[in-house]
Order: structure tokens, then sequence, then C-alpha cells
């Protein structure tokens, strides 16, 4: 069987199951300290955190993903007064082929998104792992890992992602039918 032709298969199975299930997430490319753009995230190199008036960690605007699978762990210990938060943990199955058409810069380069966010069900997340898989002549998925981050809490004078939702972002209006 030509690699071709069994690729396409996988992401025509992928659609049909995703026709179904309807997950998405929107994913948040990080824009890194020296960025040719001309947004580029600045932040203190001791605290890690945004640098008051100038910035902070940024982000490229957001894109809608299809996830073939989503699994959330919710955090199995209570929030208490003592100031214990529940920090609920999630992963991702992930079809290279539409984070390359939705324009995440090298989807196949795990260190490039390290320091990406996500958001599902109105959650954000922080990447806290990025593994690719599959290789038949190219990479097919991206497995990915992340768990829960309180924006308003957590990134100190960061400006962080864009507060959208997933109707307002312009990719994709609809994922092809393929059958």
């Amino acid at each position: 069987m030509d690699v071709r032709t069994e690729l396409s298969l996988i992401n025509k199975h992928f659609r049909r199951h995703h026709n179904v299930a309807q997950l998405t997430v929107v994913w948040y490319e990080f824009i890194p300290l020296g960025s040719t753009l001309a947004t580029e995230s600045v932040y203190d190199d001791v605290y890690d955190e945004g640098v008051r008036g100038v910035g902070g960690k940024k982000y490229k605007s957001g894109v809608v993903l299809p996830a073939l699978l989503v699994a959330e762990q919710e955090d199995q210990r209570r929030a208490i007064a003592d100031g214990r938060k529940p920090t609920q943990t999630i992963s991702l199955f992930l079809p290279i082929k539409d984070m390359k058409d939705s324009g995440i810069s090298d989807p196949w380069e795990y260190q490039n998104h390290l320091n990406d966010m996500f958001l599902f069900d109105g959650r954000y997340y922080n990447v806290h792992s990025y593994i690719v898989r599959g290789d038949i002549k190219n990479e097919v998925f991206v497995l990915v890992s992340g768990y829960e981050s309180y924006i308003d809490e957590e990134l100190i004078n960061d400006p962080g992602p864009e507060s959208t939702g997933v109707d307002t972002l312009p990719w994709p209006s609809g994922l092809p039918n393929l059958g």
C-alpha cells in the first residue's frame, strides 16, 4: 500500500470521528523572546514574569484545532482554606495535518511548543509535554498533555492569550467532510 493513501485514510477516518464527537481546542502559540515578530514576549529572566508596562509573555491569536481525543483528569485533592487550589490536567490527541493547515509553525518540532497554551471547555492549560507520533513518511499525530492555568492569578504582568470563544475564531469555519 502507498503511504500517501494510508495517511489519507487515517485523516479521512479522523474526520469521520470528529464529525460525531465535535471535540475542539483553541491553541495559542507562544511568541518567544527575540522573535522577528514586532510583538515579542518580554519578561524577567529571574522571576519568569512579565516586565511591568512593556510586555510580558505574548501569544499569537488562537486557532481552533479538532481533537481526536480529549481526556481530562480532575484533581483528586480538595480545595481547602489553606490555599490548596485544585489543578486539572488534560491529554489531547491532535492531527498534525490540521495543526499545519491552521498556521501553527513547525508543529513537528516539540521544542517550539513547550510554552504554548490551549483552551478547552472554558479552562486554559499550559503545555506540559508535546510528543509527535506516526512515521508514515510524515508525522501523523501530536500527543499533548497540559495542566490548568489560572490566567488572572498566574500570568503576572502578562497579557496572556486573547480572551475569545470558539465561535469567533477564523479557522476552521468548517472541517471538510471526507465521507
